[in-house]
Formats: structure tokens, C-alpha cells, sequence
């Protein structure tokens, strides 16, 4: 079978399948026979923010993007629940991440927003990569002795912190099924959609308040559902800074989280943009969009000329 003219890769596929298919009927059985208990939605919330800040403050911002400096303990952290989001383990994904930077919306970009929502979103997981296409350069991560233990125990890892562990907290609580189908299945399921939502929605919908040289887009929304990475024109723009929604009012609590840990010691370097630089581009954009309107608007546009002169 063939997505796109690839080939099906069969080990991602029945994984998600499987893993949906419980989420769904799970969820639906265990609340209709047992009935969902605080401690279900507490060790969900849990696990959903720490392997969600595991992808997002781990994977994507120090590992891909380098934006700060993180203790060995942070960094095993991040590696151990960054495995129970079952998202590749940390240097394939973050080898990924890159090339998307470097070839967004080209033919090498691995899910470029050009080839539809639903390949950008999910299709492109389901499938085998070409093997001409070029790699991302992840030779720094390589030296990382905590990154290559990850690589070779991503699955085993990933299996208990993901299904067992959360299924023994429920027991200790009294609730293991609400630790296994809430903590494990409901929520990884729940997890692949906010992580995924960034690759489709974020580059569908929003502003581009920066730069649109690219397709990626600003939305407190998509921020909302994914700990913070919706702010994304800001993220492809400038993406060194550790924080995505720069205002004070951003939701983006992977920014928090990596400032909270600045205070302990356990994070150091963050990187900031300076702000006349994030000035010049927004100002560039506001100058680009207001030349894009008044093409739209003849008579306005020959006043404005006539003023000049």
C-alpha cells in the first residue's frame, strides 16, 4: 500500500492504529463501567505535561534548536518521559525537526504544509522516508552519551513510563485501569493531536506578523493546545529564542518552565532575540501587508502617491 507513492511503514501504522483504537473504546468502557475518578484525570494531567514539556521544552527547543542550556538530570527528564510520548526517540526527531527548518515547505521538508492538512498532520508518520532525501545535522547531539542510552532503550523506556508506570501510580490511588486508559492510552492519544496540530494547523492558520516567506502562522489557539507552540511565525522567524509567545500575556507555559528552572540552576544561557531586531521584522511584515492592501485599493493608492509628491 502507498501513501503519495511511498511505501506504507507498517510498524508506525498498526502502532497508531492500536493505540487509538484503545484510547477510544478504552475511554468509552471505562467510563461507562467504572466511571472516571480524580485519580484518572490527575495522573492524565501529569503525564500530559510532562511528556508534553518533554517534546516541547526538551526535544524541540534544546535539542533541535539549542535555545538554552539544561543540567544532565533535566536532560535524562526530558529523555525519559520525551520517550513516553512515543514520538521517535529524541535524535531522530530532532534530525527531522531541522531538516524542516531548513526545507519548510519544500519537497525535503518531512511534513511540508504543501502537501495537504492531513500529510502535514499525520500521513507523513505512515509512511517510509525516501532514501534520497538529505539528513538533518544532529553531529552535536550524537557526542551526547544520555541521547544514544535513549536511542537504544527508546522503546522499552517508552513502554513503562508510558502504560506501566501511570497504571501502577492508578493502583497505589485505586484507580489502575484510570492510570492505564486515562494516564496511558487517552492521553498519548490526546498528545499526538497537540503535538501534531503544529505541523498542520500552525501552518494553515493564524498571522504572520514577522515573516511570510514561509507558511507558518501565529495562534493563541494552537498555543493553547500544545504548551505553548502555536506562536509559531514568531518560532520559524526567530528560532533561537527559548520562548514562542514573547508577550507577557503568551500562553506558552514551556517558556515558564524554562525560566522556573533558570531560578534553580538547572537551566542557564537562555536565549533571547533582542527586541529592536523582532521590531524591524514586525515592521518590515506591517510594511509588506500595507503595500499588499492598497493593491486593492486604486483611488486610496493614487492619493497616497499624489501626497508624496
Amino acid at each position: 500500500m502507498k501513501i503519495r507513492g511511498r511505501n506504507l511503514d507498517w510498524t508506525n501504522t498498526l502502532f497508531l492504529l492500536v493505540v487509538h483504537l484503545t484510547a477510544v473504546i478504552g475511554t468509552i468502557l471505562y467510563t461507562v463501567l467504572h466511571g472516571w475518578t480524580w485519580a484518572a484525570v490527575g495522573i492524565g494531567v501529569a503525564w500530559f505535561v510532562m511528556t508534553g514539556l518533554s517534546i516541547t521544552a526538551g526535544y524541540h527547543r534544546l535539542f533541535s534548536h539549542g535555545t538554552y542550556r539544561a543540567h544532565p538530570v533535566l536532560r535524562a527528564f526530558y529523555l525519559i518521559f520525551g520517550a513516553a510520548a512515543f514520538q521517535q526517540d529524541a535524535l531522530k526527531w530532532s534530525a527531522g525537526h531541522r531538516r524542516h527548518h531548513a526545507y519548510v515547505d519544500e519537497e525535503a521538508d518531512p511534513y511540508s504544509i504543501r502537501k495537504g492538512f492531513w500529510w502535514a498532520h499525520v500521513l507523513w508518520i505512515l509512511v517510509r522516508e525516501p532514501k534520497n532525501q538529505p539528513g538533518g545535522k544532529i553531529g552535536d547531539l550524537e557526542r551526547d552519551p544520555l541521547m544514544r542510552i535513549q536511542k537504544e532503550w527508546y522503546v522499552p523506556i517508552g513502554v513503562f513510563v508510558s502504560f506501566t508506570l501511570p497504571a501502577f501510580v492508578g493502583a497505589l490511588l485505586g484507580d489502575m485501569w484510570g492510570g492505564l486508559i486515562i494516564g496511558g492510552f487517552f492521553r498519548l492519544v490526546f498528545s499526538y493531536h497537540m503535538t501534531w496540530s503544529i505541523n498542520s494547523v500552525a501552518h494553515t492558520l493564524g498571522k504572520q506578523p514577522y515573516d511570510d516567506s514561509d507558511s507558518s502562522r501565529d495562534s493563541s489557539i494552537t498555543a493553547l493546545l500544545s504548551l505553548g507552540e502555536g506562536y509559531h511565525n514568531y518560532h520559524h522567524s526567530f528560532p533561537i529564542d527559548y520562548r514562542n509567545g514573547i508577550r507577557a500575556w503568551h500562553f506558552d507555559p514551556s517558556k515558564w518552565w524554562i525560566r522556573l528552572m533558570s531560578y534553580i540552576g538547572v537551566t542557564r544561557d537562555l536565549v533571547r532575540v533582542p527586541q529592536d531586531t523582532i521590531l524591524k521584522a514586525r515592521v518590515r511584515m506591517q510594511a509588506v501587508q500595507a503595500e499588499s492592501w492598497l493593491v486593492d485599493q486604486p483611488v486610496l493608492a493614487e492619493h497616497l502617491q499624489a501626497a508624496r509628491l
